[in-house]
Formats: C-alpha cells, sequence, structure tokens
C-alpha cells in the first residue's frame, strides 16, 4: 500500500479522497468514544515514523548486506507499535468503544503519514 501511496499512479485527488475518508472515519469513530491526546500524539508519531522508515529503506542500496534485515524491520516495526498501542488503549464497557478507539489511532496514525508525505511532495511556491 506504501508503495501506491508513493508512487506516481496515486494523484494529488486520489490522496485528498483517501485523506477525507480517513477524516471522516475518525469522526465517525469519534461519536462512539473520544481517543485522549496522549494517544493522538502516539498515533501521529507512529505514522511518521512509518514515512522516515520507508525513506530510509530506499536510501539503502540493495548491495548493502544489511538491506534485507532493515526492510523487513521497518515494515514489521510501525505494526508492532500499532499492536502495542492498541494493547494500552483503556477498557471501556462494550467492545464497539474498544473498537472506535483502535480505529480512531488507526485512523490518526495514517494521518501523521498523509501530512508528512504530502507535505514532503508539495510544490514549490517560490525559487530558491
Amino acid at each position: 500500500m506504501l508503495e501506491f501511496w508513493y508512487s506516481e499512479r496515486c494523484t494529488r485527488q486520489i490522496k485528498l479522497m483517501v485523506i477525507i475518508a480517513t477524516c471522516i472515519l475518525i469522526y465517525a469513530a469519534s461519536t462512539v468514544a473520544q481517543l485522549g491526546s496522549v494517544f493522538v500524539g502516539v498515533s501521529l508519531a507512529i505514522g511518521i515514523a512509518v514515512h522516515l522508515l520507508h525513506h530510509s529503506r530506499l536510501k539503502i542500496s540493495k548491495s548493502n548486506p544489511y538491506a534485507n534485515g532493515f526492510n523487513a524491520l521497518s515494515r514489521v516495526i510501525p505494526i508492532i507499535a500499532l499492536i502495542t498501542l492498541f494493547g494500552y488503549l483503556p477498557e471501556q464497557h462494550a467492545q464497539w468503544t474498544k473498537f472506535a478507539l483502535g480505529l480512531q489511532c488507526f485512523g490518526f496514525t495514517a494521518i501523521g503519514l498523509f501530512i508528512v508525505s504530502v507535505y514532503e511532495n508539495r510544490a514549490k511556491r517560490f525559487k530558491e
């Protein structure tokens, strides 16, 4: 999925639609239960880390002996971080509230990735 997000096939319109859909999903989930600000911050940080790990992975040459290991770690670390974050979500009485909080964590992680990746590839306004 990241490969498509960073490819030329993913146009600005597609990115905008995905970002809007993610925001709508977060809003709908927040009507059930609201996520705490610490969880929002950690989720955004995980999304930013996904972007940084992706670009670090692209900078490592294929002939490097550690390239395969770093490739695997850069894909697994964000998943482990999200699962750990889901484990620390507060327990609620209804099962739907935990699901809504987890959905918000995943959505804010995606928003963190979207903000950094879109900002990096923005059109320059002024010539330097």
